[in-house]
Order: structure tokens, then C-alpha cells, then sequence
């Protein structure tokens, strides 16, 4: 499918593939069976119950849709809060998904410095949407985790503690 190639879902009733086309995963919501379990240090993290294979959706990443000034304006008060996790995720140049207050439980995807998911960015009815898709098969209950690509602000540096033998040690540069 030239859609899927281009990262682009089909829409219902102008695919040739009809009801059986495989590429409207956003759109029927087929997520994998996630669960969050404790993970020590990093928090709750996530894992499914059965395995997965490279390339498969696993969830969206949802919240609400903000702006930057929206967003400058929400680290500073999630920062003031003493808030120690931001579910921030940049969606284009001026618009990012903050998923503190309304999200799913894509936000709980742990950091690793070599992960097993990787997020794509699909245009669904003409709007850009952000999921996670495996970048290698992944079996029953190993943590589902994706490179977070932070950027630090200021001097201070998030120690990480995702145990992989390619550890960066901080998260952000």
C-alpha cells in the first residue's frame, strides 16, 4: 500500500481494500494489550502480554494539542509544582501533545538509550498523529521503551536509568 509507505492511513469507503484494509490502526483504535508495571527507579513502565513483531502499532501517543506559548507556559507551572515527569511530545514546530491531564497510558512509556519502540508521525484524515511502533520484535512482558531525545534546559541533567549496555548515563545533551 502506497499509503502505509508514505505513512498515511487509508480512508474508509476510498480504499480499494474495502473493511478488510490493514492500514487504519489509528483510526480503529487497535492498540496492543498494555499493562503498567513498576519498574524501580524509572517509575511504572509498560509491557504487553503477548509478543510483538518488528513494525507493529503498539498505542497512540494522545493528549491535548498545545501551542508554544501553551507550552512555555505549562513547564513553567508543572516546574513551580515541583512536578518531577512532564508527558510533553512535539508534534510540528509550534505545536506539542501535553498528555499530564488527558492521555492514555502511551505517556507511562519509560526512556532507554537502546529502545525496542520508536515513534512515527501519520497523517490520519488529514491530521498529523504520533504512535509507537516496534523497532524489533519484542516478547510478552519486556518493558516497552523509545529514545526520549530530551533536551535539557538549564544545567541540570536527568540521570537515566534505563541499565542498557549502550546507557548515555543523563538523558538530554
Amino acid at each position: 500500500c502506497i499509503n502505509r509507505q508514505l505513512q498515511i492511513e487509508c480512508t474508509p469507503g476510498y480504499c480499494p481494500c474495502g473493511e478488510g484494509c490493514g492500514n487504519m490502526a489509528f483510526q480503529r483504535r487497535t492498540y496492543a494489550s498494555l499493562h503498567n508495571v513498576a519498574q524501580g527507579r524509572k517509575g511504572f513502565g509498560l509491557v504487553c502480554d503477548r509478543d510483538l513483531a518488528r513494525g507493529d502499532f503498539v498505542i497512540e501517543y494522545v493528549g491535548e494539542v498545545i501551542n508554544v506559548r501553551q507550552f512555555k507556559r505549562r513547564s513553567e507551572r508543572y516546574a513551580a509544582q515541583n512536578n518531577e515527569h512532564f508527558y510533553f511530545m512535539s508534534l510540528h514546530n509550534d505545536l506539542f501533545i501535553d498528555a499530564t491531564q488527558k492521555g492514555n497510558m502511551s505517556r507511562f512509556f519509560n526512556h532507554s538509550c537502546d529502545p525496542n519502540c520508536e515513534t512515527q508521525k501519520w497523517t490520519v484524515n488529514g491530521q498529523l498523529r504520533i504512535g509507537f511502533f516496534t523497532r524489533r520484535a519484542v516478547n510478552a512482558g519486556e518493558e516497552l521503551t523509545f529514545d526520549y531525545q530530551f533536551q535539557t534546559v538549564g544545567k541540570t541533567q536527568q540521570r537515566c536509568y534505563c541499565g542498557s549496555d549502550k546507557c548515555r548515563g543523563f538523558l538530554g545533551a
